[in-house]
């Protein structure tokens, strides 16, 4: 890792790249006394990946299940073909039965001032109903006749707010769409798992994505970190027993879809093998109809908490924070930088109470 000063980030970042080249990763950005401005970047160094063996005791049962899988026509992402069907189709069954239910409606009394206001606070950032609403409830609750005030309590009312915990008894596993930013959020976790007691161990499933392997490897070397790539869910088994970690232990996954069974049954195979809590991933905005179908399809995976990212890249947040919403799913962090040291917030529900104000200039001090 080296340092670059300069009188902007723009400026240090420049130099980080003209002496890294374009694919230098930006670590850290710390101001200086001076005024001045400090990059720490990695010049992406290219250690050897631990050897993958094979389990010599896999089940016949198993590998029946593999067999079958090759003859199946690819379908989704597929995250690896050796995998139990069964899982796949259980669960594809539920999302049927969870997306073909008939949908509430909800009645908004845009008379009432307090209730226009919010709406016209909100409804630019694609808020569905059934959240404005829930938000509407919490906000009579505020104590303060203040837009800030009445958002925070209605977000407080919305939602169930729970940050990750980090401890090698409760592994974590990130699951969402391609471009989610799983894997900048897993170096982030490990990131911060590492400031806290030193530790963190990172392993991937997304071992067919173009680069995902060599920024794993960008990742885990700029921070310190042991990491493994495992293609299969008996590699998740050598990797705990090879490293044998203490810490935070974060599973990276790729963008796979939740309505196709074999993608799920790999998720559950990996899961299972893992022992882990799978965490939704979800950018702040994208097709909103889409991602509440995701969230309600890995609420029935067993989701329950959320990280959204990508708040720094986006005006309007809505489509995330509606689907979170419907899928009944907790908020544990929210990412609103590119830079791995500048962590995943703590989600809270004053954050997006001013984010969302922050399409209004001069409303919030």
């Amino acid at each position: 890792m080296m340092k670059f000063i300069a009188s902007s980030v723009d400026a240090a970042t420049e130099r980080a790249r003209r002496a890294l080249g374009e694919k230098a990763v930006i670590i850290a950005v710390r101001n200086l006394p001076s005024g001045d401005v400090e990059v720490s970047a990695s010049d992406k160094p290219q250690p050897a990946i631990p050897a993958m063996r094979v389990e010599p005791s896999f089940a016949d049962e198993v590998r029946h299940d593999i067999a079958e899988a090759r003859e199946r026509p690819a379908a989704g992402a597929r995250l690896n073909e050796a995998i139990e069907h069964r899982f796949g189709e259980d669960a594809l069954a539920k999302l049927r039965g969870e997306l073909t239910r008939s949908k509430k409606t909800v009645q908004i009394d845009l008379s009432d001032h307090m209730v226009k206001n919010l709406s016209d606070l909100l409804s630019p950032h694609g808020i569905s109903e059934e959240l404005l609403s829930a938000i509407i409830d919490g906000a009579r609750g505020s104590r303060i006749d203040a837009d800030l005030y009445m958002l925070e309590a209605g977000f407080a009312h919305a939602f169930a707010f729970s940050p990750l915990t980090f401890s090698a008894a409760a592994p974590i596993m990130l699951i969402g769409p391609t471009g989610a930013g799983k894997t900048s959020s897993a170096a982030k976790l490990a990131a911060a798992a590492i400031a806290r007691d030193g530790k963190a161990f990172m392993m991937t499933a997304d071992a067919a994505r173009a680069g995902a392997i060599d920024q794993i490897k960008t990742y885990g070397d700029a921070l310190g970190a042991d990491y493994f790539v495992v293609r299969t869910p008996p590699d998740i088994d050598e990797a705990v027993s090879l490293y044998r970690p203490q810490g935070a232990i974060i599973l990276d996954t790729p963008g796979v879809s939740p309505f196709d069974p074999g993608d799920i049954a790999a998720l559950k195979s990996f899961q299972q093998a893992a022992r882990a809590e799978p965490i939704l991933v979800l950018p702040a905005s994208g097709d909103a109809a889409e991602f509440k179908d995701w969230a309600l399809a890995f609420r029935e995976f067993g989701v329950k908490r959320a990280i959204i990212t990508k708040f720094d890249a986006t005006k309007r947040v809505g489509a995330a924070l509606s689907a979170a919403f419907a899928g009944g799913m907790a908020l544990a962090h929210f990412s609103e930088t590119a830079f791995i040291s500048e962590g995943l917030l703590d989600a809270h529900p004053e954050f997006l109470a001013r984010r969302l104000l922050a399409s209004r200039p001069g409303r919030v001090s």
